[in-house]
């Protein structure tokens, strides 16, 4: 499943989540190819490549990444078992898991696996 298609707008609201900027921007490495996520308003972007001066940095695998993302695992919990890699603003890394809506499981194993850049971009 795509990124993308569970970004959750709703919780960038005036309540304290929009950023002082009026966007984020994320670096991540997955299993070796690099992506840059951009939250700006209620909108996300997602590129292939190594975007500059990224607010916090994830380095990881799909299945971390997914499990992350989703809520499905604490960061520090992949952190300290040698799965997630985290530079940067630990504050706006906190932020990244709860920019997506948490896909039910049932649907998202009967969808198969696409590659990673699939899974990422929306593609």
């Amino acid at each position: 499943m795509a990124l993308k298609t569970v970004f959750n707008p709703a919780v960038l609201d005036p309540a304290g989540f929009e950023p002082a900027s009026g966007s984020w921007l994320y670096a991540l490495r997955i299993d070796g190819e690099r992506f840059g996520v951009s939250v700006a308003g209620t909108a996300i972007e997602i590129a292939r490549g190594r975007p500059e001066h990224a607010a916090a940095t994830f380095e990881t695998d799909v299945a971390t990444l997914r499990a992350v993302a989703f809520g499905r695992e604490p960061i520090s919990r992949a952190e300290e078992e040698g799965r997630l890699t985290i530079t940067g603003d630990r504050s706006a890394a906190k932020r990244f898991p709860r920019l997506f809506a948490v896909p039910d499981a049932r649907s998202d194993a009967r969808r198969g696996a696409p590659n990673v850049g699939d899974k990422l971009t929306g593609a």
